[in-house]
């Protein structure tokens, strides 16, 4: 319990800091979906949501990392439903989430170009997400024909 307490304390912190007194940006806190009714073959789905930046800093990767075994850079697009967050999926037996961590990284430029300063990595882990409650969620307008 005292380690969520302690995730969730530096989320708020690490989102908010940059903020300063936003609460618009206050509430763009990274957070994590589980859909246990596509569960296959001991699999299970996460839907991985966060923010597109992080005071003026941009998102420009999202890396799955297991120590010593395993490290994916993920595909994310933007998150339809929650339009200031990018989401990415990962698919992992339910029992082996507490073994992943998740990197965000965010840059000065919005592609990643370049990076002026260290202190933009962002470590999460993927069971501490799923405690995070979901901003609303907005329907997307119908697109144009």
């Amino acid at each position: 319990m005292k380690q969520l307490f302690a995730v969730c304390l530096f989320i708020f912190i690490s989102f908010t800091s940059q903020a300063m007194g936003n609460t618009e940006q206050a509430e763009k806190v990274p957070f994590a979906k589980s859909d246990e009714r596509n569960e296959q073959n001991n699999l299970r789905l996460y839907e991985i949501f966060v923010p597109k930046k992080n005071g003026d800093l941009f998102l420009t990767e999202i890396n799955l990392y297991k120590e010593n075994e395993q490290s994916v850079s993920l595909k994310f697009e933007d998150a339809h439903i929650y339009p200031d967050f990018k989401e990415t999926y990962i698919v992992i037996n339910p029992n082996l989430v507490n073994t992943f961590e998740i990197y965000l990284n965010y840059s000065t430029t919005k592609y990643g170009g370049l990076v002026m300063c260290g202190g933009n990595r962002v470590k999460l882990n993927i069971n501490d997400l799923l405690f995070v409650e979901s901003p609303p969620e907005v329907i997307p307008p119908p697109r144009k024909p």
